[in-house]
């Protein structure tokens, strides 16, 4: 009796100690400081949750070269994260693309652009070893069309916060969506209906790369053997600015910018791309007329 006791008592202070050493940011700085091993003696579960956590840091280093960093090596690169716990890591994540939802200029923010971009590590693992369900991908489409459409926060860089981000991560997200094998023609419609519609309804330019993550989320439906030819031309007829005959605001302004960035972008990733694929030369070809209308 007395020697279970005293194994229950020294138990305690064990597991505190090791809940201290994976909430402690030091602890995850010696980490990424060494290659993104993977501490011994540390429960995933429990790494991974602080790891959660600091997505959501107001320290731009922490949250982005350590915490995002780390998740993204160990899901993707080093393949350690067992797929139920990947599975709880898509749930809480896409929880938090609604945590303070519709705030401008607070850092929650922060939580939910970063929390959209490690999705981008799930999805982009899936695409190579499969193991989400249709229904799974489903649902995570969804939560990314609506946080596109729902975030007011757009902010890019910020001098104390760093890298924002919001519209660039969601972008990077639905890259990696959009080449699942899962993916259907009307879900194609519906990426591109999103992409459209966040270039019509943000009113201040797009100043930090936004347009290129954009447009390789398109260039990935373009490069689809199965690619919805008429979503695409839909797609393309709404993005193009428009010849306004009212006299310009700076909202239209920025609104006509933001399409027209988008469109050169396009132009761009899709004459760079080096696959020979017929699907790219035609979207590519369209992408040329529309650009040609207008400048």
């Amino acid at each position: 009796m007395c020697l279970w006791l005293s194994l229950m008592f020294v138990s305690v202070p064990l597991a505190s100690a090791q809940t201290a050493a994976v909430n402690d940011p030091a602890f995850w700085r010696t980490v990424a400081a060494t290659e993104f091993k993977v501490p011994t003696g540390q429960p995933m579960p429990a790494m991974l949750d602080s790891l959660s956590e600091l997505l959501g840091s107001s320290d731009p280093q922490l949250r982005d070269d350590v915490a995002y960093s780390i998740l993204a090596n160990w899901i993707y690169r080093q393949r350690v994260v067992p797929v139920e716990e990947r599975r709880r890591l898509l749930a809480a994540w896409q929880g938090n693309l609604k945590r303070g939802i519709g705030e401008v200029g607070t850092p929650t923010v922060l939580r939910r652009s970063f929390s959209a971009l490690a999705l981008g590590t799930l999805a982009i693992l899936d695409n190579e070893a499969p193991y989400l369900e249709r229904a799974e991908f489903s649902t995570l489409l969804q939560a990314s069309l609506a946080y596109l459409r729902d975030e007011r926060d757009v902010r890019g860089f910020d001098a104390t916060l760093g890298w924002i981000h919001s519209v660039a991560h969601t972008a990077d997200l639905l890259k990696f969506l959009a080449r699942s094998r899962h993916l259907t023609s009307d879900e194609q419609q519906q990426v591109l209906d999103a992409i459209a519609a966040v270039v019509h309804r943000i009113e201040t330019p797009l100043t930090h790369g936004e347009d290129e993550r954009l447009a390789r989320a398109v260039l990935s439906i373009a490069a689809r053997p199965d690619l919805n030819e008429a979503a695409m031309t839909a797609f393309l007829k709404r993005v193009a600015p428009q010849r306004r005959a009212d006299p310009p605001t700076v909202a239209t302004l920025a609104i006509d910018g933001n399409r027209r960035h988008l469109l050169v972008a396009l132009h761009t990733v899709l004459s760079t791309d080096r696959r020979d694929l017929p699907s790219l030369a035609r979207v590519r070809a369209a992408v040329l007329e529309t650009l040609r209308e207008f400048m």
